[in-house]
């Protein structure tokens, strides 16, 4: 593995911060409860439920690699560890498509219904 850029740093601390206080924010209902946020989390529940383990996967990613970059493990666990979390993110990437196509579908219909 190549070392890490400064955008790459930047990048890597931001997702390692910014997506833990996402997902607490979202698990405690606290911040903006947006109309559209409260329709996905109670129409939508396992949508959300998937989103919020992408945004751990992401944050796991990113503490592995910035562990890497400053050499709290080695090179050689980064690079097993890479494709172990890269696994999983893909099996919920597809969930996370094909529950957001039946929520447009079921939004879609409730709207033909509703009109």
């Amino acid at each position: 593995m190549q070392p890490l850029s400064d955008f790459d740093l930047f990048l890597n601390f931001a997702v390692a911060i910014g997506m833990p206080l996402l997902i607490l924010a979202n698990v405690m209902n606290v911040g903006a409860n947006t109309p559209f946020n409260i329709y996905l989390w109670r129409e939508h529940p396992n949508l959300m439920r998937v989103a919020m383990v992408v945004l751990g996967l992401l944050t796991l990613n990113a503490f592995v690699t910035l562990a890497g970059h400053y050499g709290i493990v080695s090179q050689t666990v980064v690079d097993y560890a890479v494709p172990v979390l890269g696994i999983p993110f893909l099996i919920t990437s597809v969930a996370i498509i094909w529950l957001s196509i039946r929520a447009l579908l079921q939004f879609l219909r409730s709207r033909r219904t509703s009109a």
